[in-house]
């Protein structure tokens, strides 16, 4: 008799059936489905965007790809055809208004909670991040100094000059130089201006050099006001990325009438050398006592 073998046959296609059906409700088909067509992202596997998934949310690989993109039933059943509508039911995060993929995991990041209107929320994060890509920082070009250099092209230029703060040099980590743009921007937001990683341009300046900071015995009054009074920070033509040479960039402001006066002989002891600096040398501030005008 074969009565007990098709019952078991029916029994195990109403099951797969079921199974399939309930696969069908829910929407999702799971990431080895997503590959299936998708071959070119089988990295993403081993990438660092798919390990924190899993480690800070507990997103099983599996449900990685449908957790940013949606649920993928109705894309998987359309295949290739892009006449379906059902092919243009995925959510491409790329493209989405908002960015919600990325702050439904990333909103309540502290170095992202100034993102919302700033400079760069209106670029999106994939303007500057790949996320299925194996890069440090998931970056989408090689280095970050390249991926901000995309859009700021004027800064890069400006990295060539002579004197410059050494985002080019010979790299300590992965082609990025001794410096990296984050060292002094925050790229998702912050309070200061030029997204500033400090809470003020003079701040971040102070984190490297912080012996040029107030308060002091004898003060110059640039320098506690704003660096970039005498400084440029991405490059300059000048010595010590000043944005012009002395005794010029000292005479914008000292035009008093004694010696610092006027245009200044070619041979004058006010213009050659270091000019105003030949007596002047403590430009930042003087803790001598005897230093009133800076010159010990």
């Amino acid at each position: 008799m074969r009565t007990a073998p098709i019952a078991l046959m029916a029994l195990a296609v109403l099951v797969a059936f079921a199974t399939g059906a309930s696969a069908a409700d829910d929407g999702f088909v799971g990431a080895e489905t997503c590959l299936g067509c998708h071959a070119q992202q089988q990295a993403f596997k081993t990438a660092p965007h798919a390990k924190s998934m899993a480690a800070a949310k507990g997103v099983a690989f599996e449900k990685s790809c449908e957790t940013c993109h949606g649920a993928g039933a109705k894309h998987a059943a359309a295949g290739g055809d892009k006449n379906d509508p059902g092919f243009a039911s995925i959510v491409n995060p790329a493209k989405a208004k908002g960015d919600e993929a990325c702050k439904s995991c990333h909103a309540g990041d502290k170095a992202r909670m100034f993102w919302s209107g700033s400079a760069h929320e209106g670029q999106g994060c994939a303007s500057c991040h790949s996320v299925h890509k194996g890069g440090k920082k998931l970056l989408a070009k090689e280095s970050q100094l390249e991926t901000c250099a995309s859009c700021h092209g004027d800064v890069k230029s400006s990295l060539l000059k002579r004197s410059k703060h050494p985002l080019r040099d010979s790299s300590r980590h992965g082609g990025q130089g001794k410096m990296a743009c984050t060292d002094c921007h925050n790229p998702h937001g912050s309070q200061a201006e030029k997204l500033m990683a400090g809470k003020s341009v003079n701040d971040t300046c102070y984190s490297c050099h912080n012996e040029k900071k107030s308060p002091m015995l004898w003060e110059h009054g640039p320098v506690k006001e704003d660096c970039l009074t005498c400084h440029t920070p991405h490059g300059s033509s000048n010595d010590k990325l000043l944005v012009m040479r002395p005794p010029r960039l000292c005479q914008s402001c000292h035009m008093q009438g004694r010696h610092q006066s006027g245009t200044l002989g070619a041979n004058s002891v006010y213009a050659v050398g270091k000019a105003c600096l030949n007596c002047h040398p403590m430009v930042h501030g003087s803790n001598h006592p005897s230093g009133p005008v800076l010159q010990r």
